[in-house]
């Protein structure tokens, strides 16, 4: 036993050591991907077998631009996660006080069919959701891209803000119906307040859940409707890799900058619900 400690002691001194070089390897595994993708937008006869671009150039970001008409596929992307988030809100804020604040029979079954869209394999549920759209005609429509997103957006948001209803404080309620708040005023005034953190969660977690997706978009776009993750696929197949790495460093984008905003000033660990005795 005495020698067994002897051995295990300086692992046991070099731990952090251990667990930071565990973390720096997955952190490259996590990033490596990414810098190739940013050094392949930027460079300029990259074959073989060569580690970096011996020519660096940002013509690939002006002909993604100007071939792949990035500006209105930027703007599709935008309104159709704008539609998207709006209607997944509006859901989010009903479904999330029904299911936070009530009790209703059946919830779990419920909350099982709602998170349904994100169990199954996302091509089975396209192709369904492709056939009731060419039926209703709301194929290469913006409407129809957003509803299309909705089903995987809602469950975020009936997640995260079930969470924060559940979370609210009865006594702060109860406060507000002492002071002579009608139900209108207290959601206004007081439960509004206080869910908004919540409300923002669901917004962000849903605005990138649209701006991202690419299979139920697939289904459903059109020559109108073609947001920057279809852009991108299709720019693959026209087989120009530097071209597409270009537009795929503008997809993502938008997903760091939020990333960073979350990090930086919003507090992660005030978004999702426990406002509980605040």
């Amino acid at each position: 036993m005495r020698i067994l400690k002897l051995y295990l002691h300086p692992l046991w001194n070099a731990r952090l050591l251990l667990i930071y070089s565990f973390l720096s390897g997955f952190a490259i595994l996590i990033l490596a991907p990414f810098l190739m993708i940013s050094l392949r937008s930027v460079g300029k006869g990259w074959f073989g077998k060569l580690w970096f671009p011996p020519e660096f150039t940002l013509q690939w970001f002006q002909t993604a631009i100007d071939i792949g008409n990035i500006p209105q596929v930027l703007g599709n992307t935008a309104l159709i996660a704008a539609i998207a988030v709006a209607i997944s809100t509006t859901i989010g804020i009903l479904s999330g006080w029904a299911f936070g604040r009530r009790r209703l029979p059946g919830k779990e079954v419920l909350m099982a069919i709602i998170l349904l869209p994100r169990m199954i394999p996302p091509i089975t549920y396209a192709l369904g959701v492709a056939k009731i759209f060419y039926g209703l005609d709301l194929v290469n429509t913006y409407l129809g891209v957003g509803l299309a997103h909705v089903s995987l957006c809602a469950p975020y948001a009936i997640l995260v803000l079930s969470s924060t209803f559940e979370g609210l404080d009865e006594r702060v309620l109860e406060a507000s119906a002492v002071c002579g708040a009608n139900t209108l005023k207290s959601f206004f005034y007081v439960i509004l307040p206080m869910v908004l953190p919540g409300i923002l969660a669901s917004m962000i977690f849903t605005f990138t859940t649209s701006y991202n997706e690419f299979t139920l978009t697939l289904m459903t776009y059109g020559p109108d409707t073609v947001t920057m993750a279809v852009r991108t696929y299709l720019a693959i197949g026209e087989g120009y890799v530097e071209i597409t790495s270009a537009m795929s460093v503008i997809l993502v984008v938008p997903s760091l900058v939020i990333l960073a905003m979350i990090q930086s000033g919003i507090q992660p660990e005030k978004l999702v619900g426990g406002f509980k005795g605040v």
